[in-house]
């Protein structure tokens, strides 16, 4: 089990691990067994209700699970016990949609009058394709919505816009933190609402931290402040640089940044020249997290204004 188990599960969460046991006594366990397609899930109430199950599309798994074997489940539905506790955490009488990572996406109650829509295949790159693609790990849905606009908010009511971005800079032998536009220009605060701070870290711990043990093979330890970004409109740009390359930095491994509101900007993106040309902006509350000693940069931003939570992982 992991953070996600303590309470209902909500959108975004990566389903833990549980054994699934068949009316048969065969057993299969859910990461080795369902991952790598889409699944449903649905937890239903009666027998009457769990034969009144979509059918489930090609290529689309649908797991009909209880604390004991659902009975009467629809065509084309397997069905399993499982761990009360993880029962528990999906909920009773609803229907849920997973990605092929597991991660929970939506729900609703059951029953359901039809089946809802499954997200068309993406056309597999080509070798050549993937070759320059810089090894960049992207976790959707770290941050809900409203979450990502009370940061907004935070930011610029009650931080009052924050403040411009500094870099630290060698002066007569001394360390000195200056604003320096040919680096980067931006505003940023460390956030000030210890409730938010406190949302801020339960998401990370429940959705990104066990995907970069899982990617990475990387136990996080240590986590420097977050940071709150805003990058204008003709004035918001980071050059390429690197996030540990100075003594007060070396301990930094990963960096970890959330778009709070992709869509209402242009440009912006996230770029590593030392793995090509393309660009990174993932959709409003997911995390980009990437190795502090990547090249990268954050590219002027042409219309709005982005922001973003910044942190870093040791």
């Amino acid at each position: 089990m992991n953070a996600a188990a303590s309470a209902h599960w909500l959108p975004g969460d990566r389903l833990p691990d549980v054994c699934l046991r068949a009316d048969d006594g065969t057993s299969r366990t859910l990461h080795a067994e369902f991952a790598g397609r889409p699944l449903w899930i649905a937890t239903p109430v009666d027998a009457a209700s769990a034969a009144r199950l979509p059918r489930p599309p090609d290529g689309v798994i649908a797991l009909c699970v209880g604390p004991a074997v659902p009975e009467g489940a629809a065509s084309g539905w397997q069905s399993a016990a499982a761990d009360p506790r993880w029962c528990a955490g999906l909920g009773i009488g609803l229907f849920w949609q997973a990605d092929a990572n597991l991660r929970l996406q939506t729900s609703q109650p059951l029953p359901i009058n039809e089946a809802p829509k499954v997200a068309a295949d993406v056309d597999a790159l080509r070798g050549e394709q993937t070759f320059a693609i810089a090894p960049v790990l992207q976790i959707p849905d770290v941050f809900e919505p409203d979450l990502c606009a009370a940061l907004i908010r935070h930011l610029e009511v009650d931080c009052a816009g924050g403040d411009v971005s500094a870099v630290l800079v060698m002066q007569d032998g001394e360390q000195r933190l200056q604003v320096d536009p040919d680096i980067k220009q931006r505003r940023e605060v460390i956030p000030r609402d210890a409730q938010l701070e406190a949302r801020m870290h339960e998401r990370l711990m429940r959705r990104a931290l066990p995907e970069i043990v899982r990617v990475f093979n990387f136990e996080v330890r240590r986590r420097d402040p977050f940071k709150l970004l805003a990058y204008p409109e003709n004035a918001g740009y980071f050059r390429a640089h690197r996030d540990n390359e100075t003594p007060d930095v070396a301990h930094r491994r990963f960096a970890l940044s959330v778009n709070l509101n992709q869509g209402d900007y242009a440009g912006g993106e996230f770029r590593y020249p030392e793995f090509g040309p393309h660009l990174f902006s993932p959709p409003t509350g997911a995390a980009l997290v990437f190795s502090c000693s990547m090249l990268h940069e954050v590219r002027p931003v042409e219309r709005g204004t982005r922001y973003a939570m910044t942190t870093f992982l040791a």
